[in-house]
């Protein structure tokens, strides 16, 4: 039966003639390698408008260089092109959020061990660490802590962080397995690459100068170097938020999806400061009226300062040579609208307005803003997802290295980390809604509520009198317990 319809198919096929589809051939360039796109990205951070200008007008992004920043003027008309520094502020604002609500790090049953990392988050200034590799993922897609010992520096673990343009990791059954970071030495003729290979069994070291392989003795900054072949944990942790599709096994970028959207919003502003100018209140002069310096020279207008427009001098009898003014009309709703519109698109999945202090929709409602803060908890609470799990691998691989530093075995470590709420109901709230729900009922022991009115303002003892006397005048006496002897 199937063949007589296989038969019946290629009848019906050659008389309309159908021909079979050759299969699909499409061949698509990337326009970017990783080390690229981080580069890219570093400055959409760094936020510098000539660099942008530059990279943009430089590459080609094979859809015409139609970008605002790769946009250049002709016929000689100048026009200013305006970053708004929007991608930095949404990065350090987010960073900012999630290392102030970091609250402690805790080592379950080891005094002696809290009190050793306590020494090295001192040593390391461990928080202002956290904040910048947070930064560095947000930017250049992954990146991965590196604990290292140098007793020139410090007798305690050290902690550095390297961002993903400066880090390769490598795989094995979909698991990491081993952490190369990069170190570059600019000399005066040449340029020298450390990769440090840290895996389970220790640390390795080679050098290259101008990408051909050297000894480290060629290097003042590497000749001391010791490889660690003994040990039996990796002394490097890999953090990535999020896991590129662009680039296997690496991880992505906050500013990478948002690029044309960041372009975009640069243009609309910039467009909006240059009709600013453009309508600025025009003076036609004629040619013989036009301002001139001292020497007699007519005086040339500027894109900023332009003032005035010249006209031809006037000829006929009835009509003189006059100087007369005229005012444009500026679009301001079109502007704004679009300013919105654009500004809406750089903020989604992102970040909330409010968060950064924008309240373009004009809501003054308490529930309208908590609403509006869920895009900001939804991406603090991806990254902290990650943080809790890769700060005790931090916390446990410091500490075993220091085991390890002092000739120990390197000990077995339970560390939690706790981080504080966000966008929580002030006091004041909580303190109303519980008084609703239990009308005429004491929510507060009277010592709690002295301490919260007056905070430090008052010392220990006079908080004490205090109570005291609120407690006399409510008819509640304290009296001593009688002996029992």
């Amino acid at each position: 039966m199937s063949k007589v319809n296989d038969k019946l198919k290629d009848i019906v096929r050659n008389w309309l003639n159908i021909q079979p589809s050759p299969g699909d051939s499409i061949t698509i360039q990337e326009t970017n390698t990783f080390e690229g796109s981080c580069f890219r990205n570093l400055l959409w951070y760094r936020g510098d408008a000539s660099e942008l200008h530059q990279y943009y007008t430089q590459t080609d992004d094979m859809m015409g260089n139609a970008r605002f920043w790769a946009a250049q003027n002709t016929n000689g008309i100048d026009f200013r092109k305006i970053h708004t520094g929007l991608p930095a502020m949404i990065i350090d604002i987010l960073a900012d959020i999630i290392v102030d609500s970091f609250n402690k790090i805790a080592i379950t049953d080891n005094e002696q061990a809290q009190k050793d990392w306590e020494k090295i988050v001192e040593d390391n200034d461990f928080k202002e660490i956290l904040k910048q590799s947070i930064i560095d993922v947000f930017v250049e897609h992954d990146g991965a802590f590196k604990i290292s010992y140098d007793t020139d520096i410090s007798k305690y673990p050290i902690i550095e962080f390297y961002p993903g343009s400066k880090v390769k990791f490598e795989y094995t059954r979909g698991r990491i397995t081993a952490i190369i970071f990069k170190n570059y030495y600019y000399k005066k003729d040449c340029t020298y690459v450390l990769k440090e290979r840290y895996d389970k069994k220790g640390i390795t070291y080679k050098l290259y100068k101008n990408d051909n392989e050297c000894k480290l003795l060629e290097l003042e900054e590497t000749k001391d170097l010791k490889e660690i072949t003994d040990n039996t944990f990796m002394m490097a942790i890999p953090m990535m938020f999020n896991k590129s599709k662009k680039f296997k096994g690496r991880g992505q970028s906050i500013i990478e999806k948002k690029i044309d959207a960041f372009d975009s919003f640069d243009e609309i502003w910039s467009q909006w400061i240059e009709a600013l100018r453009d309508n600025k209140t025009q003076t036609y002069i004629p040619e013989d009226l036009l301002p001139q310096d001292n020497d007699g020279n007519t005086l040339k207008p500027n894109a900023f300062d332009t003032r005035y427009v010249k006209v031809g001098s006037g000829l006929q009898e009835d009509k003189g040579n006059q100087i007369t003014r005229e005012n444009s009309n500026f679009d301001y709703e079109g502007m704004l609208q679009s300013y919105i519109t654009a500004l809406d698109l750089c903020l989604q999945g992102l970040i909330s307005p409010s968060t950064l202090g924008i309240d373009v929709k004009k809501l003054d409602n308490a529930d309208a803003q908590r609403e509006k803060e869920k895009a900001t908890q939804y991406t603090r609470g991806k990254v902290l997802d990650v943080l809790e799990k890769v700060i005790p691998k931090v916390v446990c691989t410091c500490l075993m290295a220091y085991d390890k530093a002092q000739n120990k075995t390197a000990g077995k470590y339970t560390v939690t980390v706790d981080f504080k709420e966000y966008a929580n109901p002030s006091f004041e709230a909580i303190v109303e809604t519980i008084s609703k729900a239990r009308p005429n009922q004491n929510i507060m022991s009277v010592e709690k509520a002295v301490d919260t009115i007056y905070g430090d303002s008052l010392s220990k003892k006079e908080k004490e009198e205090e109570v005291k006397r609120l407690k006399e005048e409510q008819g509640i006496i304290e009296k001593e317990e009688p002996s029992l002897i």
